[in-house]
């Protein structure tokens, strides 16, 4: 009788196992500028320095990004600038690329049953610096530009949507980015900008 209860016990959890919905991860594609005209530089030489550790520590968040703010701004160089010059080069730095969480106050006892209150915020801030040098022809420039974004997400989101919530925050950074980087080029870099 025992070894008939287990069996019966098996083939129940392997039914309700059977049973059991798939979650569906969703893929997100990389953000780039592709799109956008190339941006010529009278320089030789276009160089990305990832300044900003990125930290895998809570508060901290932006490791777990599908696109990270990072790497959507390394992204934004190697897509807009391009090197069309004999001498001098351009240094795009990202100096901070962080997203940090911030708990909430949610709704306790018996009434925070019944209420879906907003459990996080999600902080995130890149800023960049473009500097121009050529000293053959001693001239040199530079800019910094600093986007800001902030959401909140409520306490029942489920972790594909969190990520929707993290991924359409990089791509409103990206649109934020694009127009202030070509604006300080255009207004800063006309010695440099073909």
């Amino acid at each position: 009788m025992k070894t008939f209860g287990k069996i019966l016990i098996g083939c129940g959890l392997f039914f309700l196992a059977a049973c059991e919905t798939p979650v569906t991860v969703p893929h997100y594609a990389n953000i780039t500028f592709s799109h956008r005209p190339a941006i010529s530089m009278d320089v030789a030489e276009i160089r990305i320095v990832e300044a900003y550790q990125e930290s895998v520590s809570l508060p901290h968040v932006e490791t777990e990004f599908p696109v990270r703010p990072m790497e959507m701004a390394a992204q934004w160089a190697r897509d807009r600038l391009r090197a069309d010059g004999a001498t001098g080069e351009i240094v795009f730095t990202i100096r901070d690329a962080r997203v940090i969480e911030v708990p909430l106050e949610t709704t306790g006892g018996v009434s925070g049953l019944v209420t879906v209150d907003q459990a996080e915020r999600y902080e995130a801030r890149l800023i960049v610096e473009i500097s121009a040098s050529d000293s053959t022809r001693g001239i040199s420039a530079n800019a910094n530009t600093r986007v800001e974004r902030s959401r909140t997400v409520a306490e029942d989101v489920t972790l594909n949507e969190r990520e929707a919530v993290w991924y359409k925050m990089v791509e409103d950074m990206a649109g934020d980015l694009d127009p202030q980087l070509e604006g300080a080029i255009d207004q800063y870099f006309q010695s440099f900008h073909r």
